[in-house]
């Protein structure tokens, strides 16, 4: 009968409902996340569990292998009272966060561009005697990928080990993807979370966004470039975005080798040799690895972040391509900035992700009236990555400010101290910004009505983007 079918089918949509309501109820930490996928089960419990099946479950459940035995030991020094080595207050967010000090003894340099990056790049792998180790998001089948499939193919055949890990979305930026290449060259390599059908894979959401290329466990590259023309301001690529990149020589290259071989590990990968670099402490600058994702480390840069801006006391400068700060964080940009700090943030003039610069246009007001001075970087795409606090710290990396980077995204961090660092990127900061578009409250109280209501609407997915 009808009716017994329409029963069937209400029974159905509850059961569904409800078991994906449970879900969200015990797994989702993020209160407006869980709030949001909620109302989208109760509106369409067999559309709104599928997309939360899809896009809103955290598949990742692998143990935190950062804890180890020292660092078991350095918080129960903790606890009997006993400070950090390095007490000023910069240094403490880091510190309390990871339960790790910093490294010294670290080499820094600055690569700006594809053009100034991809040679010493290259080099290094060319100079490699024994393992190259390559973790990366996009790699673009293009003549700047093939050429680095190339010098790492030379580097196989020499004795070297070669091992590439590559985010199985990020590898999509181009078609064919450069899977086909890397089978060519017969070089080892594993996709991170790969998307599949048999057996179900859908994590489209959880993805790996870090950059590292490791030479014979002695010199590390890493930063927000990824690998392919695109990287390239003089270059081909319809998609060219200006880039920051950094090299690092000394210890701190132990800490992204084991930062490599736990995502290594997680992709199934074959096991790695145990054996240690020979590390030169050479260089004034003292460096801590912030590692972040979905698992046992959420939040780890987030809270870095809003500590080392707390803790600033002359001024906090930005370079971000996505900014979309989460509440909290909000609170500690107005907060500084009231407080007197010089609070400056470079975006893009264009967004290559026209919904990430509308959510943000919805929420700027509270930034700019709070003192928060916002400058828009004219095209190229502004694709750069770099937080300055006062005199001696910057904050390196892969992530963005945006809940997709530090919430969902495996994303690495480099904090570092040292004054001639600040004050190379410092000036790259004040010689970008002259040529800048300051956005001002002007402007946003400029935009029509159906402008207004777009960015609102933009806004209602922040979570998400």
């Amino acid at each position: 009968m009808w009716y017994e079918y329409l029963f069937s089918l209400i029974t159905l949509y509850l059961a569904v409902a409800l078991a994906a309501g449970i879900h969200v109820l015990l797994n989702t930490r993020d209160s407006r996340a869980a709030f949001g996928w909620l109302g989208l089960i109760i509106l369409f419990p067999i559309a709104g569990a599928i997309l939360y099946a899809l896009f809103g479950v955290n598949r990742v459940r692998r143990k935190a292998q950062r804890i180890s035995n020292e660092l078991v030991a350095g918080t129960n020094k903790r606890k009997s009272g006993d400070k950090p080595l390095n007490s000023a207050l910069l240094r403490m967010p880091g510190y309390n966060v990871t339960g790790n000090d910093l490294t010294p003894g670290n080499c820094v340099t600055t690569y700006y561009n594809g053009e100034q990056a991809y040679p010493p790049m290259l080099e290094a792998i060319e100079s490699a005697q024994r393992e190259v180790l390559l973790s990366t998001y996009i790699f673009d089948n293009d003549d700047t990928g093939r050429q680095f499939l190339g010098t790492l193919a030379a580097a196989r055949d020499r004795g070297c080990r070669i091992c590439v890990l590559v985010d199985d979305v990020g590898i999509r930026y181009s078609f064919p993807t450069i899977i086909r290449e890397l089978k060519k060259y017969d070089l080892t390599f594993r996709r991170f979370m790969p998307l599949r059908l048999l057996p179900p894979s859908f994590s489209i959401n959880l993805r790996t966004h870090r950059k590292l290329l490791i030479t014979d466990r002695q010199t590390v590259f890493a930063g927000g470039m990824n690998i392919g023309d695109r990287q390239l301001i003089d270059g081909p690529s319809p998609h060219r975005a200006f880039d920051l990149h950094f090299r690092f020589d000394g210890p701190l290259t132990a800490e992204c080798v084991q930062l490599f071989t736990d995502d290594w590990r997680f992709s199934r990968g074959p096991e790695l040799d145990e054996w240690a670099g020979s590390y030169r402490f050479e260089g004034g600058a003292e460096c801590r690895l912030i590692s972040d994702g979905p698992d046992e480390t959420l939040d780890s840069l987030m809270l870095v972040i809003m500590g080392a801006i707390s803790s600033a006391r002359q001024r906090v400068w930005i370079m971000t391509p996505y900014f979309l700060p989460e509440r909290q964080m909000m609170g500690c940009l107005q907060a500084a900035a009231l407080s007197g700090i010089d609070v400056q943030v470079m975006i893009p003039e264009e967004n290559n992700w026209p919904l990430v610069q509308w959510a943000l246009q919805h929420n700027m007001s509270e930034l700019l009236h709070a003192g928060v001075r916002i400058f828009q970087r004219p095209p190229p795409f502004a694709h750069s990555k770099s937080i300055v606090i006062d005199g001696d710290y910057s904050l390196l990396g892969s992530s963005n400010l945006d809940p997709r980077s530090l919430r969902l995204n495996f994303e690495l961090g480099i904090e570092v101290f040292d004054p001639e660092l600040n004050r190379d990127l410092s000036s790259h900061f004040k010689q970008i910004v002259t040529g800048c578009k300051p956005f001002t409250a002007e402007r946003l109280k400029g935009r029509s009505t159906p402008a207004r209501l777009r960015d609102g609407a933009a806004a209602l997915f922040t979570p998400y983007l």
